[in-house]
């Protein structure tokens, strides 16, 4: 069960009716600052009564009114309206009076307020499920949903703080339930308690106190003392309990060198905070009623881009397996390129006396390809070069499409790994592909290279990927390289023994060393062919390379690869960018077969930082 549509009508920036589908797990909400996004947030906390943080109050401000209108208009109420979806059959019973008559897997809940206050100076509202305002509601099945709220920039370290009600023991209650821990850690501080009455300076003190009581009321006025250093019941136990944080080394860290959160950043704790709420969330019997909603506002706060798409992805993830709904708000233009386009609903306002227009990305008509191109247009355009843990910087928009697709096969094999190869990524090791549109390696570099003198250059590995480039009409190939007139190659030199920073080159240029590696020529020429409107002796020339590649020469081959290379360059066939995008989509099918050139084997490896195992881990395969 989740919320799979959410209506507003007359409440804050929403005058007319409004329907705002959301997914079933991730939904990202992405506008301008005043386009709805919080009214949207706290529309769904005020009818599900969410206010951890501070109350959702209804006020005057609540109610749509007028923006430069004489007329100042104002609504006389508001509504607010959930339809659930996805019931089970357990769910269906719960819900019954909420239940959609004509589909009984679809319930509703519905808060009407009015624009009139009672003498207590609260607005009547009403709340009810189902189709009649009339129908019995019960509170528990309606307080049974579990909804949580993050607001932005919030006081992480605050509310982890060892205090009554924390997140911690919020979860460790919620745990205990399943585990039966209670005795068992009340019967440790018992037993501590008890171990620290025999020390000598406890007892000493213990005394000392008694026996000026005694001294000062007489034995029989007198009370006895003891000393313990915790309370033995459960609750409070658990309520002095807090977290502390470390580095996560390979080594195992005593507990003394732990730091309190007061020492962390921000932005690691607001993600410490997120990971309780998770696993509180997580923490649902079998028997009960499971539906737990999560709504976050501005996750980006405090955290750089690397952690901001490693957040949202972790989220992503949870919401799919854990069965949480997650409703997400953001300005971040790291995250809308982080997550699928599917997930994403933007909101935009262009008439402030008129609802925002809502447009959920996944109902424009994208096809699988254009919407492929798109995320991966998005996600190369991120400048993240400030905050990577690596960086690959690439010639051209081709290199930018392809190379991501090409690092899931290169830390696949690398890895020895049976997982999947779509379960690697370039951003598990917060590398990024940077195109500088051109060779411009040098003042890239720059950032980097000198980076062992302190404060002169950034520490981070960034690999360049450039072209051999000799004449036009050259074909080498292995055993016959030709000469290269690429300007940047004399850097390869200069940083033969830099810590920081490597160019690696091919034999002639990106496509033309992709075909002549192991059997790619057939998975180009049939992308290349996908994109050819025309037939006619171009498309039967390719066709009958195809048959003929494997048994040719080498020097044969690399004449076809320099027919191909010529035919993907024309832009009136087909054009580099647009053989990109299709190669890139082509390979996001990891049932098909593609070999990595040895030189981006070592640019991608270079730059991930697992270049010291790459010589006896990734066999040689075509390139420099």
């Amino acid at each position: 069960m989740y919320i799979s549509k959410l209506v507003i009508e007359g409440y804050r920036c929403f005058n007319e009716k409004t329907e705002i589908p959301l997914n079933e797990g991730l939904t990202v909400i992405l506008g301008e600052n005043g386009s709805g996004k919080s009214a949207i947030i706290d529309a769904i906390r005020l009818i599900l009564n969410e206010d951890e943080f501070d109350n959702v109050k209804i006020t005057e401000k609540e109610f749509w009114h007028s923006i430069g209108n004489t007329k100042n208009e104002i609504r006389s109420n508001f509504t607010i309206d959930l339809i659930f979806s996805g019931l089970n059959e357990k769910e269906q019973l719960a819900y019954l009076p909420w239940l959609n008559p004509n589909d009984l897997c679809s319930a509703s809940l519905h808060l009407k307020v009015q624009n009139k206050t009672n003498s207590r100076n609260q607005y009547k509202r009403e709340l009810w499920g189902g189709n009649s305002s009339s129908s019995i509601f019960e509170w528990d099945t309606y307080n049974s949903i579990q909804c949580t709220y993050l607001p932005p920039l919030r006081d992480a370290e605050q509310r982890l703080r060892a205090v009554r009600g924390s997140r911690l023991a919020r979860l460790i209650t919620k745990m205990e339930s399943k585990n039966n821990a209670r005795e068992r850690l009340e019967d440790i501080v018992k037993q501590n308690n008890k171990e620290l009455l025999k020390d000598e300076l406890i007892v000493k003190a213990k005394d000392n106190i008694k026996n000026r009581l005694i001294e000062s009321l007489g034995e029989q006025l007198a009370q006895d003392i003891s000393v313990s250093f915790s309370e033995t019941r459960f609750e409070r136990i658990i309520e002095n309990l807090k977290l502390l944080f470390y580095p996560l080394l390979d080594n195992e860290v005593s507990v003394e060198e732990f730091r309190e959160l007061s020492e962390n950043s921000l932005g690691y704790n607001n993600l410490i905070y997120l990971a309780t709420v998770l696993a509180e969330l997580e923490q649902t019997e079998e028997n009960e009623l499971s539906t737990r909603i999560l709504l976050i506002e501005e996750p980006e706060a405090h955290l750089h881009p690397q952690l901001q798409t490693k957040l949202l992805e972790y989220i992503e993830k949870q919401a799919r397996i854990s069965g949480v709904q997650v409703i997400v708000t953001t300005h971040s233009p790291i995250i809308a390129s982080s997550v699928d386009l599917n997930n994403i609903l933007v909101v935009k306002r262009t008439d402030f006396n008129n609802s925002p227009t809502i447009v959920p990305l996944k109902n424009v008509g994208l096809t699988p390809k254009q919407k492929f191109f798109l995320q991966r247009w998005m996600d190369i355009t991120k400048s993240t070069l400030l905050f990577a843990r690596g960086v690959i910087l690439v010639e051209g928009i081709a290199e930018g499409l392809v190379i991501p697709e090409l690092a899931k096969r290169v830390l696949h094999k690398y890895l020895n790994s049976k997982k999947k190869i779509s379960d690697y990524s370039l951003e598990e090791y917060s590398v990024s592909v940077i195109n500088m549109g051109g060779i411009y390696f040098e003042s890239f570099f720059q950032l980097f290279m000198n980076a062992e003198e302190q404060g002169k250059g950034i520490p981070i590995r960034c690999a360049g990927i450039t072209d051999c480039d000799p004449k036009e009409s050259d074909t080498p190939y292995v055993g016959n390289e030709c000469e290269c007139n690429n300007p940047a190659l004399k850097l390869q030199m200069i940083l033969k023994d830099n810590k920081y920073c490597r160019l690696y080159s091919n034999s002639k240029t990106f496509e033309y060393d992709l075909a002549l590696c192991g059997n790619n020529f057939l998975v180009m020429v049939d992308t290349f062919l996908e994109i050819l409107e025309t037939d006619g002796s171009i498309r039967e020339d390719f066709e009958k390379y195809k048959k003929e590649f494997i048994r040719k020469t080498d020097s044969e081959k690399a004449k076809i690869a320099k027919c191909l290379l010529d035919r993907i360059d024309n832009p009136k066939l087909c054009g580099k960018g647009l053989f990109a995008q299709h190669l890139a989509y082509k390979l996001a099918n990891e049932e098909i077969e593609f070999t990595v050139p040895n030189y981006i084997e070592k640019a991608i490896l270079w730059a991930c930082n697992l270049n010291e195992r790459s010589e006896s881990n990734v066999p040689t395969s075509s390139g420099n």
